[in-house]
C-alpha cells in the first residue's frame, strides 16, 4: 500500500550562526506540523557555515523522527552522518520498549550517507538550565570544564524574549562565577509541531504529553551536533530526571533516559545521561555540600511557570525545592527562591488542595525520608511540620511504620 506520509527535506541553509531548512509534508501528517514556522536554530556567537550538511540535518531529522515512526511514515534526507544513522533502529527499539502501547513503523531513506570524524579536542559541554538536575551534572563533570549549553525555546517560550533575557543573565552570571563558557541556542523544536494536535491524537495513548514522553531527550541533545563540529566536543552531558529505581516504582515514562540518550550517536561524540543513580532529593544534598565546601553562591532557577524566567515560587516545584532545602537546613532565600510567614500559608494551602501526579509524590516523599534522618540537626525542622499531615505522605508514613 502506499504510504502516503512523507517529511521531504529539500535543502539545509546555513548562515553564519543561523541554521534553517526547506521541507514539505504530505499526507495526513501535516496536522502536526505549523508550516508556517519552519524549523529553525540560531547559534548565538558560533558560525556552523562549514558544518557539513549530514550533520547540520541532525536537529531537524531527530525531532521529526517519533512523529515519523509512530505514524508509520517516510522521512527522506540527502545526506546524514553514518553514525547518526546507525544508532536510529537502536533508538527506535528502545522507545518501542518503553511505549509498547504505540507502533514503531516509520522508515528514513537517505541517499548517501557519510563518515564523519569530530576533532577530538577534549573539550565536553553540558545542556544547562539552572535548574537541580543540571546544576548537579555540571557539578558531578565541573573537573572536566565543560561548556554550557542553554536552550531557549525548550522551557522557556521560543517567544518570550523578556523571560530569556532574564534567563541568560542569569546563566551568565553562573558561568563567570564557575568560570565557564556558555553558549546559547534559540531553536523553534517546539514551535514547528503542533503539539494540540500531537496532544489529541496521543496524550490518551499514552498518559503523558508528547514533548515528555516523546521529543525532549533526542531533541535537545540533537542541537548539540552543530556545535560539537565546531567546538571539537568530544563528551555531552544531559542531566537525568529520575533514577532507575524511581521509573520502575512508578512506571514513567520518559523521553530522556539512558537506553535513549547514550544511544544518540553523532559522529564521535558520547552522550552521557549523567546523575542517573541520584534522586532529586540526592542531588540537592550534593548541591548543597559543594556551596559549603567550595563557598559559592549557589541561585537557582527551577522554574517554568513563570513567563518572566524567575523563579515565581507560587508553583508546586517551587514550593518541593523550598522544601527540598528546608529539610537539607538550608534557606531557600539564600538560593534564589523567596521564603516567608506569608509564603508558608500559601505552600500549606497549595499542599492541601491540590492532587499531585504519582511521580511528584514520590519527589516530595523523598524530601519526608531526608528530614527524618536529620531532625535533630535541622534547624528548619518546625517550618516543615506541615508535612506530615498532608494525606499521601500521611498514608506513606502509616505503611512504613
Amino acid at each position: 500500500m502506499f504510504n502516503k506520509n512523507k517529511f521531504i527535506i529539500k535543502k539545509v541553509i546555513k548562515k553564519e550562526d543561523y541554521l534553517t531548512f526547506e521541507y514539505d509534508v504530505l499526507g495526513d501528517i501535516r496536522r502536526f506540523f505549523w508550516l508556517g514556522e519552519m524549523f529553525n536554530v540560531q547559534y548565538y556567537d558560533v558560525n556552523i557555515e562549514n558544518v557539513p550538511d549530514s550533520i547540520a540535518v541532525v536537529p531537524l531529522v531527530a525531532n521529526v523522527l517519533p512523529i515519523i515512526w509512530v505514524n508509520n511514515a517516510t522521512l527522506y534526507v540527502d545526506e546524514l552522518d553514518k553514525d547518526f544513522y546507525d544508532c536510529i533502529n537502536t533508538l527506535k527499539k528502545s522507545y518501542q520498549a518503553m511505549l509498547p502501547m504505540l507502533k514503531f513503523k516509520g522508515k528514513l531513506k537517505v541517499k548517501k550517507l557519510v563518515k564523519n570524524n569530530i576533532k577530538d579536542t577534549s573539550k565536553t559541554a553540558c545542556f544547562f538550565t539552572g535548574g537541580i538536575d543540571s546544576y548537579s551534572t555540571y557539578i558531578s563533570n565541573k573537573n572536566k570544564k565543560p561548556d554550557f549549553i542553554t536552550v531557549w525555546g525548550a522551557d522557556i517560550d521560543y517567544e518570550n524574549v523578556e523571560g530569556f533575557k532574564n534567563v541568560k543573565k542569569y546563566i551568565n552570571k553562573v558561568a563567570k562565577s564557575e568560570k565557564a563558557n556558555n553558549i546559547f541556542i534559540h531553536a523553534s523544536i517546539r514551535r514547528f509541531i503542533d503539539n494540540s494536535e500531537l496532544e489529541k491524537a496521543y496524550f490518551n495513548i499514552i498518559n503523558d504529553n508528547w514533548w515528555n514522553s516523546m521529543q525532549h531527550g533526542i531533541g535537545i541533545i540533537s542541537l548539540s551536533a552543530p556545535l560539537s563540529y565546531v567546538n571539537g566536543y568530544n563528551t555531552i552531558y544531559f542531566a537525568s530526571t529520575y533514577t532507575e529505581e524511581e521509573r520502575k516504582m512508578k512506571k514513567i515514562i520518559c523521553a530522556s533516559v539512558p537506553e535513549i540518550d547514550e544511544n544518540l550517536k553523532i559522529a564521535n561524540v558520547s552522550v552521557i545521561h549523567d546523575g542517573y543513580d541520584f534522586t532529586r532529593m540526592q542531588k540537592v544534598i550534593n548541591i548543597c555540600n559543594y556551596k559549603k565546601k567550595e563557598k559559592r553562591n549557589i541561585i537557582f532557577h527551577v522554574c517554568y511557570r513563570s513567563k518572566e524566567g524567575v523563579n515565581c515560587c507560587k508553583c508546586e516545584k517551587c514550593y518541593r525545592t523550598i522544601c527540598e532545602l528546608l529539610s537539607e537546613g538550608e534557606d531557600p532565600n539564600e538560593y534564589g527562591l523567596e521564603y516567608n510567614s506569608k509564603l508558608k500559608k500559601e505552600m500549606i494551602k497549595y499542599m492541601n488542595e491540590n492532587k499531585l501526579p504519582d511521580r511528584t509524590e514520590m519527589l516530595w516523599i523523598e524530601i519526608v525520608d531526608n528530614l527524618n534522618t536529620k531532625k535533630k540537626l535541622n534547624k528548619f525542622q518546625k517550618e516543615l511540620d506541615f508535612i506530615y499531615d498532608i494525606e499521601f505522605i500521611n498514608n506513606y508514613l502509616n505503611k512504613t511504620n
